[in-house]
């Protein structure tokens, strides 16, 4: 059985705040801040096993929910809210978009909703408090950097043998470019922007690996 929950991450040139939403069945969102979230010290990592743990699927980028957590209007599990009259095993999201304003991008608000996906296998192992997860966002245009966000993180998921199943697991935020609200090195131009977003999963129970998985998204600005 695949388990999904959804992760917020929320970031305004620097980590404010993070909230995590636990599977479905729990029903119930909760919020902490970056240093209410407390994960052991892992060893440096072994050699990356020969079959994956993580497998990175979408990634994109759309208008902001209406309203923003929690319960964000999307990304949304049937049966909460507000998606409750969906049928179970699909995912409500916002209309993916390729092309976004400069001036959204640069205010506070952003250009709009990031978000990806990523499935852990049922092969993955966790150690009694959960595999920690973490993740990164870079965004350039060229050389030049519009948005980083570095390995940071932003909890944990528990092994899919201690829950039947795999997980599948969606992370968003709503994503902005340039120096004054979204901490970059320069602003953005008028041209494409390549989006790169990074998971990382600590597995294992008597040694720790390090396993990541990357996902790239072009959008426009303009």
């Amino acid at each position: 059985m695949t388990r999904i929950h959804t992760i917020l991450l929320a970031s305004l040139a620097l980590i404010l705040a993070f909230g995590v939403c636990v599977p479905q069945a729990q029903a119930e969102n909760g919020h902490f801040g970056t240093a209410a979230i407390r994960v052991a010290a892992m060893p440096d990592a072994v050699p990356a096993v020969t079959s994956p743990l993580i497998q990175q699927g979408m990634t994109a980028m759309g208008p902001n929910p209406p309203t923003y957590g929690p319960p964000p209007s999307w990304p949304c599990i049937p049966a909460a809210a507000p998606c409750s009259s969906d049928p179970a095993g699909g995912m409500l999201v916002a209309t993916p978009e390729e092309v976004f304003t400069v001036t959204n991008c640069e205010s506070t608000a952003g250009c709009g909703e990031l978000w990806w996906t990523f499935q852990t296998s049922a092969s993955l192992t966790c150690p009694t408090a959960g595999c920690p997860i973490s993740v990164a966002i870079t965004a350039k245009q060229g050389t030049n950097t519009v948005y980083s966000l570095p390995l940071t993180s932003v909890g944990t998921i528990p092994s899919p043998a201690s829950v039947g199943g795999p997980y599948v697991d969606v992370i968003y935020a709503q994503q902005g470019f340039g120096i004054t609200n979204w901490g970059a090195t320069v602003d953005p131009t008028a041209g494409n922007v390549t989006i790169t977003v990074t998971t990382q999963v600590t597995a294992g129970t008597t040694t720790r690996t390090k396993v990541k998985a990357k996902g790239t998204l072009v959008v426009a600005v303009q």
